[in-house]
């Protein structure tokens, strides 16, 4: 086997959540052109059926578009099984859904409501806690499980008013270790720390302001085809002896933190 066949995702069947013009798509493009079947799923049918049309036109793309709510276990039960009807048992889940920033013009630190505390540990933490449980049968028994969650600098440096975002992916950072410790050695559990990143790189309105791009080493938004990469490495076996573990792509904001 070459070095570069490590990488390949060969008929294995690939769930990711939060699919959108960002992150979620490029993994699903850069999964299926690797070999896997990739289930895509969030909120938005329109843009699902865009991705999975233009994954599908390519050669050999297999692509599935399934519209969930990352946050209702219902939809995540669907989810599965219209997986495992099209393609089989499943062998990668990436949780790329997120939910629960609060910014500044929201309403400052007491935005986070209740409401907004129950989404975003529904949406950034169950939802990790529940994909792992429902596809737990399918790993364990072909023994290449790959569950990678996508983390924020939120998660390790505090980004107020954002507290309940915060808060929540610190608890993805346990549980990424937690299901690491209790799914070995047939499921490896990591996760993937992104920064600034934008879909092509640039500012978006929203950020504005807030300085993000300023707090890294590298001085600039990222693109969100930079964290394809790391993506790849953590679901293939070119990360074989990897688990527990958080890959950075964060322009060197946590990683450079004085």
């Amino acid at each position: 086997m070459s070095v570069l066949d490590r990488f390949r995702l060969d008929g294995r069947t690939a769930i990711l959540t939060g699919v959108g013009p960002g992150v979620g798509e490029h993994v699903a493009k850069a999964y299926a052109e690797l070999g896997a079947n990739v289930i895509i799923s969030a909120r938005s049918q329109d843009r699902l059926d865009r991705i999975a049309q233009e994954i599908n036109a390519l050669d050999g793309g297999r692509a599935l578009a399934v519209a969930a709510d990352a946050g209702a276990r219902a939809d995540l039960e669907n989810l599965v099984s219209r997986a495992r009807e099209a393609f089989g048992p499943v062998h990668i889940v990436f949780n790329n859904a997120a939910a629960g920033v609060v910014y500044a013009h929201d309403g400052g630190l007491w935005a986070n409501t209740d409401e907004v505390w129950k989404t975003a540990m529904d949406v950034n933490v169950l939802a990790t806690w529940r994909l792992a449980e429902l596809t737990a049968q399918d790993m364990e028994a072909h023994g290449k499980g790959v569950i990678i969650s996508v983390q924020s600098c939120g998660g390790f440096t505090p980004i107020p008013p954002a507290v309940a975002y915060g808060v929540s992916k610190a608890a993805l950072a346990f549980l990424t270790r937690s299901l690491a410790k209790a799914l070995a050695p047939h499921t490896r559990v990591n996760a993937l720390c992104v920064g600034s990143m934008s879909p092509d790189g640039q500012e978006a309105e929203i950020h504005k302001g807030l300085g993000l791009a300023e707090r890294n080493a590298i001085k600039r938004f990222g693109a969100a085809d930079e964290a394809v990469g790391a993506a790849i490495l953590l679901a293939s076996d070119a990360s074989s002896y990897t688990t527990g573990s958080t890959v950075f792509v964060e322009g060197g904001r946590v990683g450079t933190i004085s």
